[in-house]
C-alpha cells in the first residue's frame, strides 16, 4: 500500500510506501510529522463520513486543529508552497495494481480559516481494504500523559489508550482486567493466561526488568489508578507519580498493541520515548509481533535502538522481513519536496541500503572523538 500525497505542507506530490510495520525516521524538520498529520486529516473525513447516515462528503470541512491533537493554524499555512493550484489531495493506492483504494480531495482558500473544505471523497466507509476506513484506529502522539495520580473514566466506541495515554489505565482495566488477546500476541512461553494486565506485566518485564504494574477503578469518583512495583518497592505498590516517566510513556503502546483487531491502523509517535536503549531496542522487538499479528503499524522514530530491535525481530523470526518497510526523510539542497529512501529488510534483518545520515551519527562522534584525542 502506498499514501499519495499532494500540495500538502512540503509535500507537492509524493508517494510515500506503507507496509504492516512502517518505520519513518530522519532528521528533525524534513517531513516525517506532516505524513502523520495527513493520515489524521484523512482520519477525520473517515470519521465524519461514517457517522453520516448519507456518506456525504462535498461541503463538508476537516477541522485543521483539535480532533487528533492536531495544530495546524489556518488553511493557508498548510499548503505547499510550490502548490500550482489550492488543492489538497491524499490516497490510499493499491501497490500492485496502482488502483486507488480511497482518497478525498480538500481544498484551502488561502483564508484565516481553521478548517479545509472537501470536494470530493470515495471508499471511506468500511472499506475493508484499508485500514484507516475502519471504525477502530490507534493513535498516540509523542507527548503523552506522564504520570498521574488517577485518570478519569470515560465513555469510548471502542477501546483504546486516548491520544495521549489519558484512557489507559481505563484500557488496562477492560472487563475487569481479565480481557483476553490473542494467543499470537502473547509474550513468548508466559505461563500466564491470556489475560491483559498478565500479558502487560510479562512485556512490561521484558522491557523493564522486575517492573509490574496493577490497576484500580472506582465508578463512583470515575477514576482510575496504576500502581507499579519494581525490585527496590519490597512488594509494595507506589502511585505512578513515584514511578519513572518511562513507564507511564510505555504503558499505552503495550496496552495498545496487545488489544488492537488486527487489520487496523495503529500509529506511534517515538516509542522510544523516556526508555533507558535496552527497553527501546524491545519496545521495536513488541511492535514487530504486533505487525506481524495484523496489525498495521506506524512509527516515527529517532532511535537506532528501535530499528536495531526491529531487525532482531525479523532474526528472530517474530516478524517476516518482507512486512517490514522503513521510509529515511531527507531534505535535499534545492529540492522542492523531501527526499524519500525506502530501505527493505532481509531475512537476515540487514538493511539493504545505508544512505548517508541514517543512523551513523556514532561513527561520526567516535572519528571526531579520535582525531581530536589524537591532537592532546
Amino acid at each position: 500500500m502506498k499514501f499519495t500525497i499532494k500540495n500538502f505542507k512540503c509535500f507537492i506530490d509524493t508517494q510515500i510506501p506503507m507496509n504492516r510495520l512502517t518505520v519513518l525516521t530522519g532528521v528533525n524538520g524534513v517531513g516525517k510529522s506532516s505524513f502523520i498529520q495527513s493520515i489524521l486529516l484523512f482520519r477525520q473525513l473517515v470519521d465524519f463520513v461514517k457517522d453520516n447516515p448519507k456518506g456525504y462528503v462535498p461541503d463538508h470541512s476537516v477541522p485543521l486543529n483539535g480532533q487528533y491533537l492536531l495544530a495546524l493554524g489556518d488553511s493557508s499555512g498548510i499548503l505547499s508552497n510550490n502548490a500550482s493550484d489550492n488543492n489538497i489531495f491524499f490516497a490510499f493506492v493499491n501497490d500492485k495494481t496502482n488502483e486507488i483504494l480511497c482518497y478525498a480531495q480538500l481544498v484551502a482558500d488561502y483564508s484565516p480559516a481553521s478548517a479545509l473544505s472537501v470536494i470530493s471523497g470515495k471508499n471511506m466507509v468500511n472499506n475493508q481494504d484499508c485500514p484507516i476506513c475502519l471504525q477502530e484506529f490507534y493513535y498516540l502522539n509523542a507527548e503523552r500523559l506522564g504520570p498521574r495520580i488517577r485518570q478519569e473514566l470515560n465513555y469510548f466506541s471502542y477501546p483504546h489508550a486516548g491520544w495521549q495515554g489519558e484512557y489507559t489505565a481505563q484500557l488496562i482495566n477492560l472487563d475487569d482486567g481479565f480481557h483476553k488477546i490473542e494467543e499470537s500476541r502473547k509474550f513468548p512461553n508466559s505461563q500466564n493466561p491470556l489475560q491483559l494486565t498478565l500479558q502487560i506485566n510479562d512485556w512490561l518485564d521484558f522491557l523493564i526488568p522486575g517492573t509490574s504494574i496493577s490497576v484500580t477503578s472506582n465508578s463512583e469518583t470515575m477514576a482510575s489508578q496504576i500502581r507499579g512495583e519494581n525490585y527496590l518497592s519490597l512488594q509494595h505498590p507506589t502511585l505512578a507519580t513515584n514511578m519513572g516517566f518511562g513507564i507511564s510513556y510505555v504503558l499505552p503502546i503495550l496496552a495498545t498493541g496487545l488489544i488492537a483487531k488486527a487489520g487496523t491502523m495503529f500509529l506511534v509517535e517515538n516509542p522510544e520515548a523516556h526508555l533507558h536503549p535496552s527497553a527501546q531496542t524491545r519496545i521495536g522487538m513488541f511492535l514487530a509481533m504486533v505487525a506481524q499479528a495484523g496489525v498495521h503499524v506506524v512509527i516515527e522514530t529517532h532511535s537506532d535502538h528501535v530499528i536495531n530491535g526491529i531487525q532482531l525481530a525479523v532474526v528472530k523470526q517474530t516478524i517476516q522481513h518482507e512486512l517490514v518497510t522503513v521510509n529515511f526523510f531527507e531534505q535535499i539542497k534545492k529540492s522542492e519536496q523531501p527526499q524519500i529512501t525506502t530501505i527493505a529488510l532481509s531475512e537476515k534483518g540487514e538493511l539493504e541500503c545505508w544512505p548517508s545520515g541514517f543512523f551513523d551519527q556514532s561513527q561520526h562522534d567516535l572519528a571526531e572523538l579520535f582525531n581530536a584525542r589524537r591532537s592532546l
